[in-house]
């Protein structure tokens, strides 16, 4: 399953840069290139706070420190198996200047997501 993960990560940039269409019964998101994402895409991803609280939780931040100046965005995610989804987040961490670009795999079902794996891109 861990493999699956990885490569799902890995292929999502690429799939979605070369348009292949996942069908309408789909977990994955858009590419990212204007469109939006229909409601059940954005159902059953986790949310921009979710990903943010999940985020700090895994990389031990202090979020009462610093979350007020840091926004993470959910970009599009994929299915990774029965209970897990990979997902690209953008995120804008208060302390460090810029974007960064995060993979992150979450475990669980819509509206109960734990992050278990994340890597700046």
């Amino acid at each position: 399953m861990t493999i699956g993960i990885l490569i799902g990560i890995c292929a999502a940039p690429w799939v979605g840069r070369q348009g292949f269409d996942f069908g309408e019964g789909s977990n994955a998101a858009s590419p990212l290139n204007g469109r939006m994402e229909s409601p059940l895409h954005a159902a059953i991803r986790p949310s921009d706070e979710t990903a943010k609280g999940e985020l700090f939780r895994l990389s031990n931040w202090d979020i009462s420190m610093h979350g007020t100046g840091s926004t993470v965005t959910v970009k599009r995610c994929i299915s990774a198996g029965k209970d897990s989804i990979a997902c690209e987040l953008l995120a804008h961490l208060g302390w460090v200047g810029g974007e960064k670009l995060v993979e992150a795999v979450f475990e669980g079902k819509p509206g109960t997501w734990r992050m278990v794996a994340a890597r700046a891109r």
